[in-house]
């Protein structure tokens, strides 16, 4: 961690002392967590947090950015005033986690474009960029105070979702996306590690290609019944659902209240469709019965996807096929 800090300093000795110490605690995780892609450096790493981030402003309630964001936005990374935006009236724990997210969003930024992800064009994978980047900012957030987050059931309507079901997730934010990403990790049999490693790679949409190469190598291997740009689009589709879902305006209000959007949100170039948390729903649940079902039909492990299912009914389908085929 020393090592760290004084390479930090010997880039930019100016640094504030709040932010080398947020940037030396996120890029030992980096180095503990083994995640640097090939052909990337640590120092283009740091130089690349350094480009975007030149210091971190903890905004109030009488701030332009609260009026204009909202107050349940938690912060968010402009690479053209190269600060990080934090809610300063959050919780001393969460405030530090928000600061770890938009601090990885700022290092897998690309400095020609600035875009985030594994495709910067036309924003394909977006859940998996922030599902990834929440899970990295706690992970940071654990090593940096020596403790653990305790996996748990949280009530989906606490979630703003369609209520009455569950997500199971060991996060203490952006739960339904950490949910969504550990049931990709188990059908590809990687860590979380590996989504973090390729959307470093978002130049000539390299990480895309990769996750693509994988899970068509498991398509194959476990006869999945989904094509992986079908999945990625449903994927993202639920992402931009839960997006506006978050951000004040009209559209929030009719998403919330259980109605679908009269206008079309462009989700991928040529794909566009209204929002609905119904919609949603049946995106969530399409991804959660089709791959189970797959796990089930050929032969694999399926128990420990079946945990992460949302859809209560479905998980106790699932569950009552697995106590069957026990006492079978």
């Amino acid at each position: 961690m020393d090592k760290i800090r004084e390479k930090i300093l010997s880039k930019r000795n100016d640094i504030d002392s709040h932010l080398l110490e947020y940037m030396t605690n996120y890029f030992s995780v980096v180095i503990l967590k083994g995640v640097i892609p090939r052909g990337i450096t640590l120092d283009e790493l740091i130089d690349n947090a350094l480009f975007h981030v030149k210091r971190i402003e903890f905004y109030d309630e009488n701030s332009e950015m609260y009026q204009e964001m909202g107050p349940d936005v938690k912060g968010c990374c402009d690479p053209d005033v190269k600060t990080l935006f934090i809610r300063g009236n959050l919780p001393d724990e969460l405030k530090e986690m928000v600061v770890y997210h938009e601090l990885h969003h700022a290092v897998q930024t690309n400095p020609l474009n600035n875009g985030v992800g594994i495709n910067q064009v036309m924003n394909i994978g977006r859940l998996i960029m922030e599902a990834q980047t929440q899970w990295f900012a706690e992970e940071v957030y654990k090593v940096a105070h020596n403790t653990i987050f305790e996996e748990r059931e949280i009530p989906s309507e606490d979630l703003r979702m369609v209520p009455g079901n569950i997500v199971v997730s060991s996060l203490h934010n952006y739960e339904m996306y950490d949910n969504l990403l550990t049931k990709l990790a188990i059908i590809l049999d990687v860590p979380k590690e590996f989504f973090v490693s390729i959307n470093y790679l978002g130049k000539d949409n390299e990480g895309l290609k990769l996750l693509k190469k994988k899970y068509n190598k498991k398509k194959i291997e476990k006869k999945l019944e989904l094509e992986f740009d079908h999945l990625l689009y449903m994927l993202d589709y639920i992402y931009v659902v839960d997006l506006i879902a978050y951000n004040k305006g009209e559209n929030q209000k009719i998403i919330l209240r259980g109605r679908e959007t009269k206008e079309r949100y462009w989700i991928y170039p040529r794909k566009a469709e209204r929002l609905s948390l119904e919609r949603q729903k049946d995106y969530i649940d399409t991804i959660d019965v089709s791959l189970v079902l797959s796990l089930i039909e050929n032969g694999y492990n399926f128990e420990l996807f079946s945990n992460y299912i949302i859809d209560n009914e479905n998980r106790k389908l699932i569950k009552r096929y697995i106590i069957n085929d026990v006492q079978r």
